[in-house]
């Protein structure tokens, strides 16, 4: 069981950058805790020209993720609890997620609670007309996985993250600037609306 010290590990974080600027940040962190190991911590962000209302609207709109990436196969909602099948390099990845705090288009953080260890949280930040986003995630890899492979599971994880970020820019901009009619009218109603 992850410790509470591990799921509070991620911090908010704001990004700045000029318009089509990826930012890209990736650091091993070493953990001394018994059970994980290596963490590994990714932090990316991109700059989307749509306003953040609507970047955080399709953002929650998870059921149709995998309408805008390939890389997402499926995600089903309920309430503040979702469950995600993705494939990485053709092989398929699966674990069920909570919403841990939910800022109306400010941030959403999550963390995993079953399959692979990973906490989260996605900011919004309004830029001029455009929008913000950064993802900062951390990663427990099975400890079977760590050694000579770390790096290697932190390239594919960045590498995935970074492609549904794009994935997602092209589909924003790409369409009219108003609301989708498969949109939420307003976001789901998580248990916990803003813990630290």
């Amino acid at each position: 069981m992850a410790s509470a010290k591990f799921w509070n590990g991620f911090a908010a974080g704001a990004a700045a950058g000029t318009a089509g600027t990826l930012s890209v940040l990736v650091a091993l962190n070493y953990a001394d805790r018994a059970g994980h190991g290596r963490v590994v911590r990714l932090e990316k962000s991109i700059q989307i020209g749509s306003p953040v209302e609507e970047v955080f609207r399709g953002w929650l709109d998870l059921e149709r993720l995998p309408q805008l990436s390939e890389v997402i196969e499926q995600i089903t909602q309920d309430g503040d609890h979702s469950h995600w099948k993705v494939n990485v390099e053709g092989k398929q990845f699966e674990w069920d997620s909570k919403i841990e705090q939910f800022i109306l288009n400010q941030a959403i953080g999550w963390k995993s609670i079953s399959g692979a260890k990973h906490s989260g949280r996605v900011t919004f930040s309004p830029l001029g007309t455009d929008t913000m986003v950064h993802v900062t995630m951390n990663y427990a890899p099975p400890m079977r996985l760590l050694t000579p492979f770390a790096s290697s599971i932190s390239e594919r994880v960045e590498e995935t993250i970074e492609k549904v970020l794009r994935d997602f820019k092209a589909a924003l901009e790409s369409r009219p600037q108003h609301s989708s009619p498969n949109a939420p009218a307003q976001a789901p109603e998580p248990s916990v609306r803003d813990r630290n």
